[in-house]
Formats: C-alpha cells, sequence, structure tokens
C-alpha cells in the first residue's frame, strides 16, 4: 500500500512537471507576421468615438482658413473695384484737360491760314515760330535746317509783329545768353536792296533796325555784311553780319 500511495504520488508530480515544461516551451511573445515585421494580435475592435479631439482641431483649422480666404477674397474684390473706378476718374480727367486745352489754345495754336502749330513750333502773333536756340548755322545753312520742318526763317513788316517775334525770342532765351539769331533778310542780291526770303521789301530804321556803338544806325557794314540778325547786345534788334557767321536760326512757317 506504501508502494502505491508513493507511485501515485511520482505519477502526479511528473504530470504536473509536464504540463509546466510544455507552458515553459509556449513563446513569451506573439508570433511575427508573415513579413517578419508586424506581431499578428487578436485584437478586438473598440468602438469609436463619435467625436475624436484631432478631428474636432482640424475641422475647427479649416473653417478658420476658410474665413480668411473670404475675406482676402472680399478685400481683392473691394481694391479691384477702387482701382477701376479711380482709373475712370483720371479718364474723365484727362478728356476735360484735352476739351479745355482745345478751347483755350485751339486759336492760339493756329497760323494765319488756320493750320494748327505743330511741335516744336509756337504759335507768336499770326504765324508759327522755332527758335533752336542750340543750333549754329551759317545764314545759308540756317536756312536749310528751317526747310527741315517745312520752313523759312523768319520774316516780318510791322512793328507789332516784330514787338512780338522779340518777346518770344527773349522768352526762349530768358537765360540772356549771348546768342544771336538768324532772320529770313539779305541784301546779296543787290547791295543796300534788303529783301525777305519772300522777295518783299524789308523795313528800315526804327523799331527794326538798331545802332552800333548806340549811335551807327543799321545796317552800315557795305558789302563785307549781308546777312540780316537779331543781335541779342542790342536787345535783339537787326544788325547786319557775315552770312558765314554761325547763328541761331529763327523759323517760321
Amino acid at each position: 500500500m506504501p508502494k502505491l500511495l508513493l507511485m501515485f504520488l511520482l505519477t502526479l508530480v511528473t504530470c504536473q512537471f509536464s504540463e509546466a515544461g510544455e507552458e515553459a516551451e509556449e513563446p513569451a511573445l506573439p508570433p511575427l507576421h508573415l513579413n517578419c515585421t508586424q506581431p499578428t494580435y487578436a485584437l478586438t475592435p473598440s468602438p469609436r468615438p463619435s467625436s475624436h479631439p484631432s478631428q474636432s482641431l482640424t475641422d475647427f483649422l479649416l473653417l478658420r482658413q476658410e474665413a480668411l480666404l473670404s475675406r482676402m477674397s472680399s478685400a481683392e474684390a473691394a481694391t479691384t473695384q477702387l482701382l477701376k473706378e479711380t482709373l475712370e476718374t483720371l479718364v474723365q480727367v484727362r478728356d476735360a484737360l484735352n476739351e479745355v486745352n482745345a478751347k483755350i489754345g485751339g486759336n492760339a495754336d493756329k497760323d494765319a491760314d488756320g493750320a494748327v502749330c505743330q511741335l516744336p513750333f509756337t504759335r507768336v502773333g499770326e504765324r508759327c515760330l522755332l527758335l533752336a536756340l542750340q543750333e549754329k548755322h551759317t545764314w545759308t545753312s540756317a536756312r536749310q535746317f528751317c526747310a527741315g520742318y517745312g520752313a523759312d526763317l523768319a520774316h516780318f513788316s510791322d512793328a507789332n509783329t516784330f514787338a512780338a517775334v522779340l518777346a518770344y525770342v527773349n522768352t526762349i532765351n530768358f537765360q540772356k545768353k549771348a546768342i544771336n539769331v538768324w532772320v529770313g533778310g539779305s541784301d546779296e542780291a543787290v547791295e543796300d536792296t534788303w529783301l525777305w526770303v519772300t522777295g518783299e521789301l524789308m523795313p528800315r530804321g526804327p523799331p527794326f533796325w538798331g545802332t552800333s556803338d548806340g549811335y551807327a544806325l543799321q545796317p552800315n557794314a557795305g558789302p563785307s555784311q549781308n546777312c540780316a540778325v537779331l543781335w541779342q547786345a542790342d536787345y535783339y534788334y537787326m544788325h547786319d553780319l557775315p552770312c558765314t557767321h554761325k547763328c541761331a536760326p529763327l523759323c517760321q512757317k
């Protein structure tokens, strides 16, 4: 009997040890996935919460960005409209100024034939004049210069026109530079018979011609000086001068 009891106890211990050994052989970690990177867990899916905190933050940021874009779009539209209105106003101002200039300067820019004085010419009295103060030409070259504008050297026959011409010349040469100005008169054809380029006789004496040294009436130099010039040192009254001298051309058309 004791032997049977001993054998029973040994058998019981052996079974328990065998079960413990089998449990020890079970892996401590779950088996790896076939791609050797992820373990296979028997996870039980949990119910998804109805409102996740990160989802709420994303929705808030999206709404905020949408509101910002809406404000930017409204501001851009308002700026565009303002620019359009400003442009329309500037166009209206330009057109109004053009109309005013046409009314004010319409007559002032026309010569005796009703033609408009095109730039760089300026209407003076009933003629279009151009004083090219920066140019220096002989009398013949000055005529060629004016011809390039469809004009010729200036001429005048009455005191009022001459006064207007002097006023224009002094306005252009407001700095009082010592520059003499060619006009379209000479006695090259016949000595002491002064003619305009138009073939008309030039007026003689005051107030057209000046004096030398305050007393010798011009023109007085004989055959050596055959072309008429506005002499700056004598307040731009006319003097005779050699035609080869270099002066600024006063063109008229």
